[in-house]
């Protein structure tokens, strides 16, 4: 029970460290790099900051935090009707960290080229983005869309990010210049590369473990979020008895498949490769 409890406050820890860290990263990435390049950034801040610049030229100041936190709460509401009350608990300590970072953080020039500070800034936020996503909450705004299609129909979250944000790149176009607009595009893409390679949950495997000890192991992976299949095989070389067992998981879940068949069976042989679950009963399962 105390190792329960102490795991499930390591977990809580873990998220509101990444909640603060992505908002510290997005804020960074637009103050100090995408502002400087008149690029935009994915999602509500993105909206967020074109919506501002073009009150900018009608004379009416409206800060972009003020903007997020107008668009965040239908979205939110959504979130909460989806995904529950926790999910969106640690969404929000994203976005008001985000909101007081780019009240707080001045917007420095730290480097003049618009492509480099473009590049950053999007690197940044898509990193900040994706360990959000892979410690199973988003970071508010359009991302609870994204992570709503990404489970439901289980397209890879920076291509649906891209069909979302395709409107601010029309919208830049219209009412700046096509400049904004490859710049915002450019950024756009980089962000999503960074999530999708650091959202390692979205990504599934096929591990196909080789045991001796199969009634046992079968036994402990009763508990196991996913289903497995079990092959009745023999060793060619030793002309035993060798079962195989076959799940389809997700990355993320390798450390504990691992630690599980260690403890069971020591000697068994894993094999781990990529894999497209697209088809059939399989959903994937994120860290709650």
């Amino acid at each position: 029970m105390k190792l329960a409890c102490k795991n499930t406050q390591i977990k809580t820890i873990r998220k509101i460290f990444f909640a603060v860290l992505y908002g510290l990263l997005s804020a960074i990435g637009i103050n100090m790099f995408l502002s400087h390049a008149n690029s935009y950034s994915v999602g509500v801040p993105g909206i967020a900051q074109l919506l501002h610049a073009i009150l900018l030229k009608t004379n009416f100041n409206l800060s972009i935090s003020l903007l997020m936190i107008f668009m965040n709460i239908p979205l939110f509401l959504f979130a909460w009707r989806c995904f529950g009350l926790r999910y969106i608990t640690y969404s929000l300590i994203a976005v008001a960290s985000n909101i007081t970072f780019l009240e707080f953080i001045p917007q420095t020039m730290i480097v003049s080229d618009k492509l480099t500070n473009t590049l950053l800034g999007a690197a940044l936020i898509g990193i900040g983005v994706g360990l959000c996503f892979n410690n199973g909450f988003s970071t508010g705004g359009t991302d609870v869309i994204v992570t709503y299609v990404q489970m439901r129909f289980k397209k890879k979250i920076g291509f649906v990010n891209n069909l979302i944000n395709g409107i601010v790149l029309v919208a830049a176009a219209l009412c700046f210049d096509l400049g904004r607009s490859v710049f915002s595009l450019i950024g756009m893409l980089v962000t999503s590369y960074s999530m999708d390679y650091f959202f390692i949950q979205q990504k599934d495997v096929n591990i196909m473990i080789f045991t001796k000890q199969s009634a046992k192991l079968a036994a402990a992976l009763k508990n196991f979020v996913h289903g497995a299949t079990l092959l009745n095989g023999t060793g060619i070389y030793t002309d035993q008895p060798t079962d195989i067992i076959i799940i389809v998981a997700q990355k993320g879940q390798l450390k504990y498949l691992k630690q599980t068949i260690q403890l069971t069976d020591p000697n068994a042989f894993i094999s781990v490769q990529g894999a497209d679950a697209d088809l059939g009963n399989y959903r994937q399962v994120f860290e709650d």
